[in-house]
């Protein structure tokens, strides 16, 4: 055979791989697109969460694909993890500036919800610049960058609150909202989408309907909720509003009529009488009922509505009940408190005379603010309403906020990064106020359980000096990012976030890797960096900062990130166990989330997820802890719908230390650890 024959058949060879590997990328580019059709059709027959999936698996195919970015932006934004549209719709614009006209607007909302109000301005304002100036979205466009500049005056001068998970024994894997609490805290009543459900039924995105739950304090700790049972949840939708200041009457609101409210009695033996609607004209049949509270007597209530003479949308009415017990003539709150948006959610506080709301309106930092305004017995009329401030608000959906007689706690659902189901409950420790001696008094006047209060400690919240008076020395939190097997310097977004879990601040690493925060440091604190980037596992480092008022810190943290490549294995450093248990705690939910999302992001990664211990305890029981631990985190992520084909767990005990066991903080905590491996990509 000639040279010449051998190259003709070379370059034969040659092409037809060539247009092999053509026919294959031709292929895995129409197979992205033809997800994000399948996710079209999903979305038009309203079924967001298969379009939302398909979505998602057309990214992990191309996580350049503009229209899956934008697509999958969009709906996180409408939905309750909003926090998680701003990747999406900022890679969007990045590799298509075009891919839909309106892509600067939702930017700009995703900006707003993550509290980067310059970036959301900025977002706003070259939108705007593209309308015609009768268009009818100017208005909502005015009103966002108005938020925004009031949401960047909130959180420089936070109020001083700390917020809480009210913990798992409450809140679970399924949503969790609506608290409403007796004045002494002893009875705790919320809504719940769990498992065990009145008719265990599904709606048409696969949630349980809504049950209501109850709980009593025992010995300061809430115990396990239990159903309220089948006198008041039914096989369709129930949900709990207020709560009486005894904890004897409940309002519920069902699906009556355009949506209505109902009562329920508490009797002697704990269970509770059948709902029975409103007596009088607080429900319309036409119109919509979906919030009430009452006054601490009982003889107030206040509800919110959509009926005809309002001021627009839903509005805040109060009506009192007669001599015969009977209620009155709902009256609206008047045009100091209702707009032309949506105002509800009230609650009466135990002074009688303040009245907690959430509106779309005011002078909110976006979705619905918590306010306060106050009633003047002497004028007849409502104080202008005043913003609880951040952190109470975010730049998201803020509402159903109560309080405890005493003012101490607030309570109220959220749903966050580290939350153990799509809403969670929360606690507000409150600042000090200035009444509450008397509040106690007033409890104690209605048997009402009571905790004494030294009067040292009680002073007005306008007493707190603002944290922006507070002088405190910098810390200068700094570091790099570079790629764990070359060492090469990696361009990222990282995150500080402080012990509560909410970010702090965010800054991209320059062209070395090279980051820096500068912090203000009132005591030994701990924080979390945190960082990823596409192609890469994701880092969570969380350190201590020592409390040091001499001098000026810099603390150095660098992060490494590993490629996501076949074999190689990632540390969990932030899931924590019950002592000697494979229960998960809650602290452990921004790591989890972070592992959820990166199994999302790529639907056909298979992992293996592994626990370890240190040598305290026997062989035989580190292996069965740390399998049990390694399989709590699969069950966890089966929960929020990761295949379960897609997982392998397996305990390892103390066989893989990765340090010794001499010593604790540098041996035996780096030792008890959970892992994942990536066996697929």
């Amino acid at each position: 055979m000639t040279v010449k024959h051998y190259l003709s058949i070379l370059t034969r060879a040659i092409f037809t791989l060539c247009l092999l590997l053509s026919i294959v990328e031709t292929s895995y580019a129409q197979s992205d697109k033809r997800l994000v059709k399948d996710g079209d059709a999903a979305l038009m027959k309203g079924d967001r969460k298969s379009a939302l999936n398909l979505y998602l698996q057309a990214y992990g195919k191309n996580p350049s694909n503009d229209d899956a970015n934008y697509k999958i932006g969009r709906l996180y934004l409408t939905s309750t993890y909003t926090h998680k549209s701003l990747p999406y719709l900022e890679k969007a614009y990045q590799l298509n500036p075009k891919v839909e006209k309106d892509v600067l607007y939702y930017l700009g909302m995703a900006y707003q919800v993550n509290l980067k109000f310059d970036n959301a301005i900025d977002c706003f304002t070259k939108y705007r610049a593209t309308l015609p100036i009768t268009d009818p979205l100017i208005p909502k466009i005015d009103r966002k960058i108005y938020e925004c500049n009031n949401g960047k005056e909130f959180m420089a001068n936070p109020v001083p609150v700390k917020i809480e998970t009210i913990g798992n024994v409450i809140n679970s894997t399924y949503p969790d909202f609506a608290p409403v609490i007796s004045a002494d805290e002893q009875v705790l009543i919320f809504t719940s989408r769990r498992p065990g459900s009145t008719g265990e039924l599904l709606d048409d995105e696969g949630n349980y309907f809504e049950d209501i739950y109850i709980s009593n304090k025992v010995n300061g700790k809430w115990g396990s909720p239990k159903n309220i049972g089948s006198s008041i949840n039914t096989d369709g939708h129930d949900a709990s509003i207020a709560l009486s200041a005894d904890g004897t009457e409940l309002l519920i609101y069902k699906d009556e009529g355009s949506g209505d409210i109902y009562y329920c009695k508490k009797r002697k033996d704990d269970t509770w009488s059948k709902p029975m609607p409103i007596e009088g004209t607080v429900n319309n049949r036409k119109y919509y009922e979906n919030a009430a509270a009452l006054s601490p007597d009982g003889k107030t209530l206040f509800f919110s509505s959509n009926r005809e003479g309002g001021y627009g949308g839903l509005d805040i009415y109060m009506v009192t009940m007669d001599e015969n017990e009977l209620w009155g003539k709902p009256v609206n709150l008047g045009s100091t408190v209702n707009t032309a948006e949506e105002e509800e959610s009230p609650f009466m506080d135990f002074d009688g005379v303040t009245l907690y709301f959430s509106s779309r309106a005011h002078k909110g930092m976006g979705g619905y603010d918590i306010f306060k305004t106050f009633y003047d017995s002497t004028s007849g009329k409502w104080a202008e309403p005043i913003n609880m401030g951040f952190p109470i608000n975010s730049a998201d959906d803020d509402i159903n906020f109560v309080l405890s007689g005493d003012g101490k706690h607030g309570y109220y659902a959220s749903a966050k990064e580290d939350g153990l189901g799509e809403k969670d409950i929360y606690v507000i420790t409150m600042p000090p106020r200035e009444d509450t001696k008397e509040l106690i008094k007033k409890m104690k006047a209605m048997n009402l359980k009571t905790v004494e209060v030294d009067s040292a400690i009680v002073q007005s919240f306008d007493s707190i000096p603002p944290p922006s008076t507070v002088v405190l020395l910098p810390v200068i939190i700094k570091g790099v990012v570079k790629e764990a097997e070359t060492g090469k310097p990696i361009k990222s977004l990282v995150q500080l976030s402080d012990h509560n879990g909410k970010v702090v601040a965010t800054v991209n690493t320059d062209s070395d890797g090279l980051f820096a925060f500068e912090v203000s440091n009132e005591g030994s604190s701990q924080y979390t960096l945190s960082t990823e980037k596409d192609g890469f596992g994701f880092v969570n480092k969380t350190f201590s900062v020592p409390g040091n008022k001499e001098s000026k810190q810099e603390i150095t943290q660098n992060l490494a990130l590993k490629t996501l490549t076949v074999g190689n294995i990632f540390v969990l450093r932030n899931i924590y166990f019950d002592f000697d248990r494979s229960t998960i705690k809650p602290e452990s939910n921004k790591e989890l989330n972070n592992l959820l999302q990166l199994l999302q992001n790529n639907p056909t990664m298979k992992i293996e997820i592994s626990g370890h211990t240190d040598n305290k305890g026997s062989d035989e029981y580190n292996l069965v802890l740390s399998k049990d631990r390694a399989e709590a985190v699969v069950k966890w992520l089966v929960s929020k719908g990761i295949p379960r084909s897609r997982l392998e767990y397996e305990g390892y005990g103390e066989t893989r230390p990765l340090a010794t066991n001499d010593d604790e903080v540098e041996g035996r905590e780096l030792n008890r650890r959970t892992e994942f491996k990536i066996l697929k990509k």
